[in-house]
């Protein structure tokens, strides 16, 4: 978690930002030297071309940049799938894939979405902060977000010069980019409140709903998800079959059950974060053995076609998984009521709400139910995780603020 000071920091951005009006309008941070300049996507992994898509849909002129080869001569082909998801043209006149960090130098917006470990994003921002210095223009730089999942953003603004940890917060999206609306912003204890205002008018820009919370490992989203898939982990050690454990999930409304999510996002993704968390707090996440044996033999989910699940293709969102005889699991089946299974995975998720509130890292429990409608695919029409928390455990109905779910 975030010190003290440092989240008295944060939550002063954060008040600074509500203040302003939400309107859907250019802020200055599109123009440099007076005319539009492209926004710069740093990684060419799967959320990097997804967050491309995301602009190029929006009319926005795109450089991504990327020192793998292999990924920037696919990038293209997998944006243009991105695209024709969401049956939209693509105008590869506005992609430019490079593997020059001189050609993001025009950019007024850096997008950092390379893998989720500290010691990487570092190096890239050191690389980037140096090819700013050599142009002589690093005191008009661009604003620099970091879609990083699990990492406080103090932790990564650590030995940033001054004037970069003032343009530097989180800008989380959630996968898949092309159907989830939610965009958390975070701020670090340094941000300046004109670059949390720049995320967020930028994030309506391209179309999405943000939401600015507290700084602390997993911020407010991941720290949902958390205990619903390590309560499904449980459930299924404890014998609960796996198909059962996901009907009743989506029985009570869920977009997808657990372990869909997890072969969705990516096994080696959901155990990294897990790994944070549990680093964060030990008492409360536990281990996931199971989870950690299909990592190790390379069952990474969809994208690897085995997970918890089979699946016949490898895009994203697309089409259900299917049982697989295979998962290295004995254990006796134990015959539990779906209510009572949807009860332990929702109330973990509930409590967690209040744990955040609790850290400050939201001062409002209408923002968890916006985050678990929106991003979490928790039922519309329950209101949000608090919203059934509160009646479900204390027989109380709380209202939600007329902005929650436009």
């Amino acid at each position: 978690m975030a010190r003290s000071s440092d989240r008295a920091k944060c939550n002063e951005a954060k008040e600074a930002a509500a203040r302003d009006g939400g309107e859907c309008v250019p802020s200055s941070n599109f123009t440099r030297r007076g005319k539009q300049s492209p926004i710069a996507i740093l990684g060419a992994g799967m959320m990097g071309c997804a967050i491309a898509a995301a602009h190029l849909r929006h009319g926005l002129q795109v450089v991504l940049y990327d020192n793998t080869p292999e990924m920037l001569q696919t990038a293209p082909k997998r944006i243009a799938e991105e695209l024709r998801l969401q049956h939209c043209p693509f105008d590869e006149s506005r992609l430019n894939c490079t593997a020059l960090l001189s050609d993001v130098l025009a950019s007024s917006i850096w997008i950092e979405t390379i893998t989720e470990k500290r010691r990487l994003k570092q190096k890239l921002y050191q690389l980037l902060f140096q090819a700013a210095r050599e142009s002589r223009d690093e005191e008009m730089g661009p604003l620099l977000f970091t879609n990083t999942s699990t990492i406080a953003i103090a932790q990564l603004a650590e030995n940033m010069p001054e004037h970069w940890r003032r343009r530097f917060c989180g800008f989380h999206f959630f996968h898949p980019v092309r159907e989830n609306s939610l965009l958390e912003i975070i701020p670090g204890p340094d941000s300046d409140p004109k670059t949390v205002e720049g995320a967020r008018n930028h994030a309506l820009a391209i179309g999405k709903k943000p939401i600015v919370v507290g700084d602390g490992p997993g911020f407010l989203v991941n720290r949902l998800l958390n205990p619903y898939l390590a309560v499904a982990q449980k459930l299924l050690h404890e014998g609960v079959p796996m198909c059962q454990i996901e009907q009743a999930a989506t029985n009570f409304g869920m977009r997808m059950g657990p372990f869909r999510i997890m072969d969705e996002i990516g096994l080696d993704v959901v155990l990294h974060a897990g790994w944070s968390l549990h680093k964060a707090f030990p008492e409360r996440v536990p281990d996931a053995p199971l989870l950690v044996k299909l990592v190790e033999m390379r069952r990474l989910g969809r994208k690897t076609g085995r997970g918890f699940m089979r699946y016949s293709n490898s895009t994203s969102w697309d089409g259900e998984g299917i049982p697989d005889p295979d998962l290295p699991l004995a254990v006796e089946p134990v015959d539990m009521p779906d209510e009572d299974i949807a009860r332990r995975l929702f109330v973990a998720m509930y409590e967690e709400a209040l744990r955040c509130r609790a850290d400050g890292v939201i001062s409002d429990l209408a923002d968890a139910d916006l985050a678990s409608v929106e991003a979490l695919g928790f039922p519309r029409e329950k209101g949000g995780i608090a919203q059934w928390g509160s009646a479900e455990l204390h027989g109380e109905v709380r209202g939600t603020s007329s902005s929650s779910f436009t």
